[in-house]
């Protein structure tokens, strides 16, 4: 019988792994694999935080029992949204619909929305932001447009 896995993404653990409980642990983000070179799904942990984004190990954890996949909740991937609507902070302050957010996590899993500012020619997120509930990503659009990575254009 073949097990119907999810996407590679991230996800946040609601329980730990068994057998590596001390390692991976529950509300942790992590990054699933559905596959490994040994088979099984794999489970990564964040190594760093650089500019909002999490990179992570190279090594992870095999996930030899597949019900514990089904632990695992699905998490908005990293990256540039906008506002589908206005969200109210406090009582008097409100962030406008259509502002264009960053999306990140700390390593509890917890959304964190950094707000674009303009300064120096260009966009920038600040390093902290706004600590939020998984209820944001519903209110998250997709941006759509693309930057050429470093090369694709031909240019240095």
């Amino acid at each position: 019988m073949h097990l119907s896995l999810p996407p590679c993404g991230l996800y946040r653990t609601t329980e730990a792994l068994p057998g590596k409980e001390q390692w991976v642990r529950e509300n942790l983000l992590v990054y699933f694999h559905n596959h490994s070179q040994q088979g099984p799904p794999l489970l990564l942990l964040p190594a760093a935080n650089a500019h909002n984004r999490w990179s992570f190990h190279e090594k992870g954890y095999l996930i030899r029992d597949p019900s514990y996949v089904s632990t695992l909740t699905p998490l908005k991937p990293e990256g540039l949204y906008v506002l589908g609507e206005r969200i109210h902070i406090s009582r008097d302050e409100f962030i406008p619909e259509s502002t264009l957010v960053q999306l990140g996590y700390t390593r509890g899993a917890d959304p964190i929305l950094f707000l674009a500012r303009f300064g120096d020619n260009g966009v920038q997120f600040p390093s902290s932001g706004l600590k939020c509930t998984s209820e944001i990503f519903g209110l998250l659009d997709d941006v759509n447009f693309r930057t050429p990575e470093y090369g694709d254009d031909g240019m240095h």
